[in-house]
C-alpha cells in the first residue's frame, strides 16, 4: 500500500519508534508487569489531563468515551444543556436524545467561539439541569472554547455537571480539569495522542462519581465503577486493546519528558508555519479563535472537494473534506502526530501546484 501523508484531523503520521511498538508479540495482560504498566499509564494520563481525578481507558473510540460520558452520569429523563458549534458539539445533543435525555441546544453560529455571556444567559434560565456539555476544540470548524471561562460560571452552579469532550483539545491546546472545574473530560487516542484510533479516555471528578450512583443509564460495557475500580489494582475490567496500550504506555512516556508546555508550543509554531503559507497562497482561515493542529480553510472560488481529491489522488496527500453544504467551499488540514516542519513545506508546495492546476 502506497503511503499517503495524512494531513487530517485523525488518523495522524505515527513516530516510527511507536508503531515498532504495534510489532511487537502480544502479552497476557493479567501479570505483575502488565500491572505496572497499566499504573504508569494511568498516572502519566493524569498528567495529560492535568487532574487528580482517575482516568480510565475503553477499548473504544473518542464517541464511545463521550456516550460513556452521557451513561455514566444521568439518567432518563434528565435535562441537560449542550453547545452546538459544529457536528462534535451537536453529537453531544444525539447522543443525550438517543437515552431520553431533555437536551437543550445553545447554537452558535459555525467558525465562532461559544459566547460565555450567553452560555451564562442559558445558565440562568435552565439552573435546574443536571450537566452542561460543551468542546474543547471542535474539530469540524476548527474552534477552540474558552473551556475555563465556562468552568468559572459554573462554580455559581454547584450542581451542575461540567463535561467535555477534549476528543481533538487535549495536548494540543490547553487544558487543566481541576483548575478549571470540569468533572467529566473524554479524549481518545488518534489526535494529539498520535496514536492508532481504539482508545478512549475518560477522567470523572468525586462529584461525577457521586452523580454516577444514581444514574439509571449505565451501560455492563461502560460502566465507570468497574474501570475506576480495576485501575486502583492496575488492571481493566475486560481485554485491552494490548497492542494499542503499549503504543501508549511508550507515548506517554514521550510527552512526559518533553513536558506539556514544551509539546504545545512545538505544535503551536507549526500550526502556525502552516497557517501562513495557507494565507500567503490565498486562503482564508475559518475560525475566529483557530485551536492548534485544527484548521478549516475557505478555498473561495475555487471548488474544495476538488483540491481534496487531487491532493489524495496525485500528490498522495491526505487532507479532510467537509461534508454537506460545504463539501465545496471548505476542507480541513490537521498537523497531529509526526508532522515535521519539511512535511508542512512539502503540502504547501504541493497544494500551490494544485492551485494552478485548478
Amino acid at each position: 500500500m502506497q503511503h499517503k501523508l495524512l494531513m487530517v484531523l485523525g488518523p495522524t503520521e505515527i513516530e516510527k519508534d511507536i508503531l515498532e511498538e504495534a510489532s511487537k508479540p502480544q502479552e497476557y495482560m493479567r501479570t505483575e508487569d502488565y500491572t505496572q504498566k497499566w499504573v504508569r499509564i494511568f498516572e502519566n494520563l493524569k498528567y495529560a489531563f492535568q487532574t487528580q481525578n482517575p482516568v480510565v481507558v475503553y477499548a473504544t473510540s473518542g464517541t464511545g468515551a463521550m456516550e460513556a460520558a452521557v451513561t455514566n452520569f444521568l439518567s432518563s429523563n434528565d435535562k441537560v444543556l449542550y453547545i452546538n458549534g459544529g457536528s462534535f458539539g451537536k453529537r453531544w445533543g444525539d447522543i443525550c436524545k438517543k437515552h431520553n435525555i431533555v437536551s437543550i441546544e445553545i447554537p452558535v453560529e459555525f467558525g465562532k467561539s461559544p459566547q460565555v455571556d450567553i452560555v451564562k444567559k442559558y445558565l440562568e434560565e435552565n439552573s435546574d439541569v443536571k450537566a452542561l456539555f460543551a468542546t474543547l476544540n471542535e474539530t469540524s470548524s476548527g474552534v477552540l472554547t474558552d473551556i475555563k471561562a465556562i468552568g468559572e460560571i459554573l462554580k455559581e452552579y454547584p450542581d451542575i455537571l461540567f463535561i467535555v469532550d477534549c476528543v481533538s483539545g487535549l495536548l494540543a491546546d490547553e487544558f487543566c480539569q481541576d483548575e478549571w472545574g470540569v468533572d467529566v473530560a473524554v479524549s481518545a487516542s488518534q489526535k494529539a495522542f498520535a496514536l492508532p484510533p481504539g482508545l478512549g479516555f475518560l477522567s470523572a471528578s468525586k462529584k461525577a462519581m457521586e452523580y454516577a450512583k444514581k444514574s439509571n443509564l449505565r451501560t455492563f460495557y461502560f460502566d465507570i465503577f468497574d474501570y475506576v475500580n480495576n485501575s486502583q489494582r492496575g488492571q481493566t475490567p475486560f481485554t485491552p486493546a494490548v497492542g494499542l496500550v503499549n503504543q501508549l504506555d511508550k507515548r506517554l512516556e514521550k510527552i512526559r519528558k518533553e513536558g506539556l508546555e514544551n509539546f504545545r508550543v512545538r505544535y503551536k509554531n507549526n500550526t502556525e508555519i502552516l497557517r501562513d503559507g495557507l494565507n500567503k497562497l490565498g486562503f482564508n482561515i475559518l475560525a475566529e479563535n483557530p485551536a492548534n493542529c485544527t484548521t478549516a480553510v475557505y478555498t473561495n472560488e475555487i471548488d474544495a472537494y476538488k483540491i481534496v481529491q487531487l491532493m489524495r489522488e496525485k500528490y498522495s496527500i491526505e487532507i479532510a473534506p467537509s461534508g454537506g453544504e460545504l463539501k465545496h467551499k471548505l476542507f480541513r488540514v490537521g498537523n497531529f502526530g509526526d508532522i515535521q516542519i519539511k512535511d508542512i513545506k512539502y503540502f504547501l508546495k504541493v497544494l500551490g501546484s494544485v492551485l494552478q492546476e485548478l
